[in-house]
């Protein structure tokens, strides 16, 4: 049975914007400019992790002499260039989801691995900035997702115990992330399905975020009755 759930906090990249299918294709352009090749598999194991993570998959995969700092600056610059000219779509639901956590009346956060500066743009390029009064980005915090550091830092700066904190999530190391942290997570994937292993640690599991209201309805209506 839930406790008493005072806070909402996000996470960006694939779940409220489908910016992972961009990002695959930027990555796999920038390293094929530097001479590798890049699968979808090895791809999906980047999701939900912060650069100095990544840059290590990269490292065991590609050997030390990888040169990860220039394949990062030319996959963000390609990435950005496409994200500006196509524009980023914003998942189903997401409006709507944000209006009922809003009339609820709970606090909403964003805890993501992207920059703080990127974030921003997204966030009011579509429109959404002003849902949430906190942002918490790997820049805050020592360790990146699967670690639990950045779900507790946004729990200490919005002042809500981690047990009264729901966490939306589409990524495996964030959902492993807020189970660490000691919340209640919804996971929505995007490109992956999650294994048994991971859906067990979520709270629930949807197919997308609009599927979640009727949760929320169910939940607040047990709460104040």
């Amino acid at each position: 049975m839930l406790p008493s759930i005072q806070a909402a906090i996000f996470d960006m990249d694939g779940l409220l914007f489908d910016t992972e299918s961009i990002a695959r294709w930027a990555w796999k352009k920038a390293i094929k400019n530097h001479g590798y090749v890049m699968s979808d598999e090895l791809y999906n194991e980047l999701i939900g992790r912060d650069l100095s993570s990544r840059e290590k998959i990269f490292k065991q995969k590609y050997g030390e002499n990888f040169p990860f700092d220039s394949v990062k600056a030319q996959r963000v610059t390609i990435g950005d260039e496409r994200e500006m000219r196509e524009g980023l779509p914003v998942k189903p639901g997401v409006l709507d989801l944000l209006n009922q956590l809003s009339n609820l009346g709970l606090i909403m956060a964003l805890a993501t691995g992207t920059s703080r500066i990127r974030t921003i743009r997204r966030l009011t390029d579509a429109g959404i900035y002003q849902y949430f009064t906190t942002i918490v980005t790997s820049e805050d915090v020592a360790k990146g997702k699967p670690a639990p550091d950045i779900f507790l830092e946004t729990s200490r700066q919005i002042n809500v115990a981690p047990l009264q904190c729901m966490v939306f999530e589409d990524s495996f190391v964030g959902v492993q992330a807020a189970f660490q942290a000691g919340m209640w997570t919804i996971m929505v994937p995007d490109i992956k399905q999650p294994s048994p292993e991971v859906a067990s640690l979520a709270y629930r599991v949807f197919n997308s975020l609009e599927q979640v209201g009727e949760l929320l309805e169910e939940l607040f209506e047990k709460s104040t009755s």
